[in-house]
């Protein structure tokens, strides 16, 4: 009787033993049978405008008879992302059996901003999106006063450390005015003046505000002030007061 208890017990033990060895080669079994069977066979493309589809997956370095299984979605997305400029957002993901799916966002040029080679296009996000002539620049809001530094296509925007606004306060004034309608309708955004914030508004406001203001709230401030006032009123829309709410109307000559 104890030689049989003592086998017993060996017996269970090495099945203890064994049972995550199981487990391991199960899963092993299953990614094999995945990684076999399941291979991009389409790709597919939406959201594309400005690129035609053959270019997005060409962009995206993923060919047929790729692993779907396996993919890395966030090269996919980073390779898309760096090789055309004008992409913004891409969502790849798989749809088993056989499909890969990108979805990309394309930009819009936000504004325009003198740098090495000429004027540089770029979107709310900061992505600088190619470099063109004065007279194409021309189209945009020009940034005046400060120049980009060290711009590259597909690079995000940097402004040298002596300028009065950062790249991060200058993107966050380009989005509040794309948030609030008001993108179109600025000239331009004049940085030469190191104490306040000079905005060209509707072809006859000039703007000023200091480089430290909640942006959002004041072109909100600004939006309420023109909607008061009469198609033919112009001049400066000042708003460097201490009561934020506080704009004045300066009055200039024709």
């Amino acid at each position: 009787m104890p030689n049989k208890r003592k086998k017993r017990r060996r017996r269970g033990g090495l099945g203890r033993l064994l049972r995550p060895f199981s487990f391991l080669i199960a899963a092993v079994a299953v990614v094999a049978a995945l990684t076999l069977f399941f291979k991009v066979e389409t790709i597919v493309v939406t959201g594309a405008g400005r690129y035609a589809a053959a270019e997005i997956i060409e962009a995206s370095g993923v060919k047929t008879g790729d692993n779907l299984v396996l993919l890395d979605r966030y090269r996919v997305s980073q390779r898309i992302y760096t090789a055309l400029p004008y992409i913004t957002d891409v969502s790849p993901r798989q749809e088993f059996p056989g499909t890969l799916h990108i979805e990309v966002t394309e930009a819009r040029p936000a504004a325009a901003i003198m740098g090495a080679g000429g004027y540089w296009l770029l979107n709310a996000g900061g992505k600088l999106l190619e470099v063109v002539d004065a007279s194409a620049a021309a189209g945009y809001l020009q940034i005046a006063g400060v120049q980009a530094q060290d711009p590259a296509v597909s690079g995000s925007l940097a402004l040298p450390e002596e300028c009065p606004i950062t790249a991060p306060r200058l993107l966050e004034l380009l989005s509040a005015l794309e948030e609030q309608g008001a993108l179109e309708r600025t000239g331009s955004i004049d940085c030469s003046d190191p104490g306040v914030l000079k905005l060209q508004y509707d072809g006859r406001f000039q703007v000023e505000m200091f480089y430290s203001a909640d942006f959002a709230f004041k072109i909100t401030c600004m939006l309420s002030a023109v909607d008061r006032l009469e198609a033919n009123e112009s001049g400066i829309l000042r708003m460097t007061f201490s009561d934020d709410y506080e704009v004045h109307l300066i009055r200039t000559a024709d």
